[in-house]
């Protein structure tokens, strides 16, 4: 910012001083008057330019700096036996910082350019016979990220994963149901299924 005034400074002066030489020029010295100032225009225009490059810059990090993006939603009921590929909407918003993530859909969308850290967790409840249910991490249609809840029949069963993932603005992320051999339930509320994630950078 310091650098930026600098500048500013002296194509204001150096603005100031061919204003002064072309009022005050005279036939006799026309020429080096003319040499003078072209090359004074030269170096403005060359200032100018630097200004225009470190406004442009320092707007671009204003823009970074004010840009926050943080999501935590939970799953609020049970789950039990969805299909396979059903989006899974997490419907309890617990923070949306930047408003990205949309509960309707379960879709958390991406509002620029960056690199960002989803964190998925999942549970399922102790039940009378052994279930599988796999869950997947979604970039678009792409996997990017996998949780499998699988023979807990005799006890609560809760895993988690994180994925870091360059994301453009206006890409999608989201959890999907994945295999359910031959079936599978998903634990809500209490924070015992939660998808979160932030923007890095």
């Amino acid at each position: 910012m310091q650098m930026l005034l600098e500048v500013k400074t002296e194509v204001a002066l150096l603005t100031k001083e061919i204003k002064e030489l072309k009022e005050t020029k005279q036939d006799g010295i026309r020429t080096n008057y003319s040499i003078s100032t072209t090359n004074m225009e030269k170096t403005l225009l060359e200032l100018k330019s630097d200004v225009a490059a470190q406004a442009t810059e320092i707007d671009e990090l204003k823009q970074s700096d004010h840009q926050s993006v943080a999501f935590m939603a939970q799953l609020s009921k049970i789950l039990v036996n969805p299909p396979q590929h059903t989006v899974v909407i997490f419907d309890s918003v617990l923070t949306n910082v930047g408003g990205a993530y949309k509960p309707s859909s379960g879709m958390f969308l991406a509002p620029v350019n960056g690199t960002y850290t989803i964190h998925l967790v999942a549970s399922s409840t102790p039940k009378t016979t052994s279930e599988y249910l796999h869950l997947y991490i979604m970039h678009n249609m792409l996997k990017v990220g996998y949780i499998f809840l699988d023979q807990n029949s005799d006890r609560w069963l809760m895993r988690s994963t994180a994925i870091v993932v360059q994301l453009r603005a206006g890409n999608t992320v989201f959890v999907k149901i994945g295999n359910t051999n031959p079936k599978g339930t998903l634990a809500g509320s209490d924070f015992h299924t939660v998808f979160s994630g932030f923007l890095i950078k």
